[in-house]
């Protein structure tokens, strides 16, 4: 459930910059403690219940699959050379039946939108195919021209439901 504070223009200030940048980096914790980052390409959407979904075509195989076994977490950070950012700190699972959601990925315009199957080896229909479902329980995210003029970044949690499944 979406927290009061946060509108669906405001999940849509987030998209727009997230969806701009496409790239971020997605952090996790292994099992011992340390983190690790890679370069992912999430989609973002706004489901019927008004939360904020993002999806992570990743191998299962991963090392990433371990981390969120361990610590199911992750943080996804997404900068621009003109200092944009949006960050997002997430929950993160495997969608049980990543069917039901392949299409999302190729509805939007590239280069936010894109042919998953070309990510592994056989399509689709690969064991080692997932989507790592990403509910965020805090959004922050600002343009560097309103930094500039001295506005703050936007901080958004999203609800005590939210944020008490997500923290152990």
């Amino acid at each position: 459930m979406v927290g009061m504070s946060t509108t669906a223009s405001e999940f849509a200030e987030f998209v727009a910059i997230a969806h701009r940048i496409v790239w971020c980096t997605l952090a996790t914790v292994d099992a011992r403690g340390r983190p690790r980052s890679r370069v992912v390409h999430p989609l973002w959407t706004v489901e019927a219940d008004g939360s904020l979904v993002g999806r992570v075509t990743s191998r299962r195989s991963s090392p990433k699959s371990a981390h969120l076994t361990a610590h199911p977490y992750a943080s996804c950070s997404y900068w621009d050379q003109q200092h944009d950012v949006a960050v997002a700190e997430c929950r993160a699972e495997w969608d049980p039946q990543p069917a039901r959601s392949w299409h999302l990925f190729t509805e939007p315009d590239p280069p936010v939108g894109f042919d998953p199957a070309a990510m592994f080896a056989g399509g689709l229909s690969s064991p080692d195919a997932g989507i790592v479902v990403l509910r965020p329980w805090r959004l922050r995210w600002g343009r560097a021209a309103d930094l500039a003029a001295g506005a703050r970044p936007t901080v958004r949690s999203l609800g005590a439901a939210v944020s008490d499944r997500c923290h152990p």
